[in-house]
Order: structure tokens, then sequence, then C-alpha cells
């Protein structure tokens, strides 16, 4: 046995965990308290962060060490997740003024789940509530992909920071608490969202990934009610209703209008047999399918010259014939939406440290292999959030306009589907991009694909690309038409090591990189034409497209106007 303090002191002492002063933080304000501490916002300085100090066990506790060395095994594998958009970030732990130890988590500026329902619900679009799914859904694909367990969703243990969905807690405050308490809630968590099995066993049910998928499906239904499960049984009917859950298969009802395909998905998850529930890549496949539009009853109209590819004269396709003898570098032009990898891609073809974050621009570096030469510009992702319409498209201009001979090949990354606006363009400009033969310079790369080794698994998801995308020709024309998808993965290596399993982590992510830059480059030798593709006869009409549907029409104007005078078009 041993005292938390002692042990925590020795970790901090041994880096396993790291530690901040406590005089780091500042504007230290309490906004909640849990079942076994406060939670605090501040700003801690040093990281230019609003973090949360939640305090979650009293020092003073009795503790094993088999189970506090489990808490640190946690932490470990927490330090490999901690990139993910959707997942709450652990950095730490600190002492407060009154020589407690407390966790230091990055600060959700909009509350739990449960909160952000009661005040938005009523304002929330379908498309919202399809996007919040996918948030929880992408964090726990996360998870799952790294063998870890949540064990406790919950719609209190996700959190919201502008809008964006984050699973929190993980079980580590949890677990200390659990091992800090006998009742049989702590043991159990929420009954609402617990996995049936935990009650029917005579034995205690040790929960797994398909305990966390049936948490997720309750967690789907609430998101379309905007209330809690069961809010109509009172707390101390609580044991009744677990009954009712376990051994009379209750559920909540549907809500009406929610889309058949949503409902069968979250009733699916929630099946009382765990082997009939559908794994995290299942649930995350048909959420996308439905965030893109692709639906049984949708038959879109689409024209046959949206499926000729059949260029036209090389001058008024913009396309710039000449020798290789006349060009010695291959320009890559590397687009894609926020978030999707596309910067970690032009970091492992150009070795750029992935640590230096990059400012909101584009960036431009030349590169050798294999006697080649290589230019690449990673332009500013489509639909950032932090910058308005007009800033993305003049920085898009700056990559344009940084390769004035044009380009050999397009690298359009996407990290899963493509997304319903994406799409809305394709069928918009489906003349123009056909017409234009651009196609033959683009090649579609799928990044996040941890599979990207197994030829069978890379034909799977191109055949369930092609099968979601089965209702829209364009779409399915223009897969066709490009180049090819090529399949890699970019895990980080920017890890903090603690340890050998850290060393070894990195390690392997390395091999992963230079392996998916192999794959890439090879395919690059092969496809890249001996003509330069000129970007300004299409972006125009892509910008006037964004004009029509992307901002305000004061906003949308000025820009029009801009590109005319900069690309001399005549109108």
């Amino acid at each position: 046995m041993t005292l938390i303090k002692e042990w925590i002191d020795k970790k901090i002492e041994d880096e396993d965990i790291k530690y901040f002063e406590y005089d780091k933080f500042s504007s230290i304000v309490e906004i909640g308290k849990g079942a076994f501490g406060k939670v605090s916002k501040a700003c801690l300085a040093c990281m230019g962060l609003e973090v949360a100090l939640k305090s979650f066990v009293d020092e003073n506790s009795n503790i094993e060490e088999k189970t506090l060395n489990g808490f640190v095994n946690e932490l470990k594998l927490l330090r490999k997740v901690y990139y993910h958009d959707n997942i709450n970030r652990f950095l730490g732990i600190t002492k407060n003024s009154f020589g407690n130890y407390v966790m230091v988590l990055a600060y959700a500026n909009e509350g739990n789940l449960r909160e952000y329902l009661k005040k938005k619900f009523t304002s929330l679009e379908w498309e919202d509530k399809l996007q919040m799914a996918l948030d929880i859904t992408c964090g726990l694909k996360c998870l799952h992909s790294e063998d870890i367990i949540h064990r406790d969703l919950h719609s209190k243990n996700i959190l919201v920071n502008d809008g964006k969905l984050l699973i929190a807690d993980l079980g580590l405050s949890k677990r200390l608490a659990e091992i800090s308490s006998n009742s049989t809630a702590n043991e159990l968590g929420m009954i609402e969202y617990m996995e049936p099995q935990c009650y029917k066993t005579a034995t205690k049910f040790r929960k797994d990934k398909k305990s966390d998928i049936y948490s997720l499906g309750v967690l789907l239904w609430e998101i379309t009610s905007g209330r809690p499960p069961f809010s109509n049984y009172h707390r101390d009917e609580i044991y009744a209703l677990g009954m009712k859950i376990c051994f009379h298969n209750l559920r909540e009802t549907p809500i009406e209008d929610t889309p058949l395909e949503y409902q069968q998905l979250y009733q699916k998850c929630w099946d009382d047999d765990p082997k009939l529930r559908p794994d995290i890549e299942e649930v995350h496949r048909i959420l996308n399918q439905l965030k893109t539009g692709v639906s049984s009853d949708r038959q879109p109209d689409v024209s046959s010259d949206g499926r000729h590819s059949n260029a036209k004269d090389s001058s008024q396709n913009g396309l710039i014939l000449t020798g290789s003898n006349s060009r010695t570098i291959k320009n890559l032009f590397v687009i894609g939406c926020t978030g999707c990898g596309k910067s970690a891609l032009c970091n492992v073809l150009t070795g750029i440290d992935e640590s230096k974050e990059s400012e909101p621009s584009f960036q431009k570096k030349e590169f050798a292999w294999d006697g080649s030469k290589y230019c690449v510009v990673d332009v500013i992702g489509l639909r950032h959030t932090k910058l308005s319409t007009k800033k993305v498209l003049e920085k898009i201009e700056e990559g344009i306009r940084s390769m004035p001979e044009g380009i050999s090949q397009i690298l359009y990354v996407i990290d899963g589907r493509f997304t319903a606006e994406e799409i809305r363009m394709f069928e918009l400009l489906k003349n123009d991009i056909f017409e234009s033969g651009i196609l033959k310079y683009v090649t579609i790369v799928r990044t996040k694909f941890s599979n990207f080794n197994n030829k069978e698994a890379c034909e799977n998801d191109k055949n369930q690309l092609n099968q979601l995308h089965k209702e829209s020709e364009i779409v399915a024309s223009i897969v066709k038409s490009c180049n090819d998808i090529i399949y890699i993965d970019n895990p980080s290596t920017n890890i903090l090591l603690v340890d050998n399993d850290d060393r070894d982590t990195v390690e392997h992510n390395k091999k992963i990189k230079a392996r998916s830059k192999t794959i890439l480059l090879n395919h690059l030798e092969k496809v890249c034409q001996e003509k330069y593709f000129k970007l300004d006869k299409l972006y125009p009409k892509v910008f006037k497209y964004i004009k029509e549907n992307g901002t305000n029409e004061v906003e949308a104007d000025s820009i029009w106007k801009y590109f005319v005078r900069f690309l001399k078009i005549d109108m």
C-alpha cells in the first residue's frame, strides 16, 4: 500500500506525468463540482491555452500499487491518442495552493453534451446532429484503434468546444473514484448507458469495445431527442430501471422524423446481444454515408455529358506543352479540407518536423527522390474555421502564383468520404471538370488508413467509396477518371518519450511514414505528366461557385472581382 501523494511525487520525478507549477496558471475560476472534486477554468500562459483544473481524489486515501500502475498505463495510452480532435486532451498534473494535486486538461468552452443539448437543441439542424454523432464516433474510433476501451461513455463525459464534441475522462478519474468507494453506482457507471450484460452475469462482466458501442447507441438517440435517456424515471427508481433494461429489453422510443437509417443504426448499437452490435468502423461508415447525403430514396438527375472526359484543345484548357528536357521539376499541388491530414502528408514527403506548426498560409518546399526533383505546395485547408472565405482564397491564390508554369499532379487529400459540400461542387462544375482534362492530373490520397499495406483492405475501401457515392454518377466518374486512389497512413511521431514503449511507438510510426512515402512517390513517378496544367483557367470557375454558395453577397462580390483582376478574366 502507498499514499497517492507519494506515488504521484515518484511518477513526476520519473517524468511519467508532466508537472506544471501552479503559479503558471492565472484567472482561475471554479466552474463546477463533480462527485469527488471541483473543476476550475484557468489560463496556462506558457502553452497559450485555456485549461480545466480538476481535483480527482483525496490525497490521503490509501490505494494499491497495482491499481495505480494501471492508472499510469492508461496515461501512456492517452499519449497515443492526444492528437485526435475529438478526444479531450490530458495535459498533466499540478498542485494547488492548498497542496492538493489536480489534473490539468484542455478546456471545453461549451460544457458537456447534456448541457449543450439543453441550451442549443432547438437551434440544431439535422446536419448539425449528424456531425455531433460523427464527432463522438471519430473519437471512439481512435480509442478502439489503440485498443483503449472507455467503459463509461455518457453525455456528461462528452465535452463541447466551439461546437466540436470531445470524449473526456477515458475512465481515468472514474477509476480513481471507484477505488476510493465501494458504491454500486461507481462500480457500474450510469445505468441508462450501461452494458446490460453487467447485470446479467453472475460473475463480474468485463466491459469491451461492444460495451462502448452500446453506450454510443444511447448517445446517438440522445442527440436526436435533446434529453437524457429515461428522464421520466426518478433516481430512486434507478434499480428498477436497470432491471427493465437488462431483463425486459427496455429501450427509449425513437423520435419522430428521425431518418430510418440513423434509427436502425443506434438500435443495432444497443442490441442486447453484443455479438449483433456493429463495430466502430461500421458505425463510422454509416454515419459518413448519411453525412454525405447518400440515401436510397435520392436519385439525382445527371446529364450524360458529365461523364465525358475528352479534353478540348490544349490552349483552351490551359495546358502548356513542354518537353521533358525543359522541365526539371515536378510540381505537386496539395489540397483538401482542414483536418484531413494534407499538411501531415506534405511533412512526410518533404521531411518537415511535424512539431512545428505553420501559419495559416501555404508552404512550398522542394525535395529530391530517386533522381527526380519535386516541389510541393500545400495550400490552406478548405473550410478553414478560423479564417474568412476571402482570406482562404487569398492563401490559395498564393499557392497558384507560386507555380506560374503550372502543376504536374494535384493530390486531393481525403480522410474518408467526400463531404456533401464537395459533392455539390462536383455536380455544379461537372462540365468544366471533365472538359478541362484536369482529372488526368489528379490523384486521390486517402490518409489515416492504418491498414494501407493490405491490398484487400484498400480494395474494400475503394468499393465502399463507390458504394456510398453510387447515386452520384458524377462522383463515381470523377473517382474512376482520376489516376488512382492511393492509401497511406501518417501517424504522429511527436510523442512525449517516457519509456521504451513510447520509443518503440515512435520508431514504428516512422517506419509507417517511410512506407507511405515510398508508395506515394512510386505512384507519382508513373503518373506525373510531361505537360504542366495551368490552374488559372479552371480555378476562377471554382471561385465563382464559392461566390454563389459559400459567402454572403457583399463579401462574395468583392472576392470575385479580386480574382477577375488577378487572373485578367474577360467577363
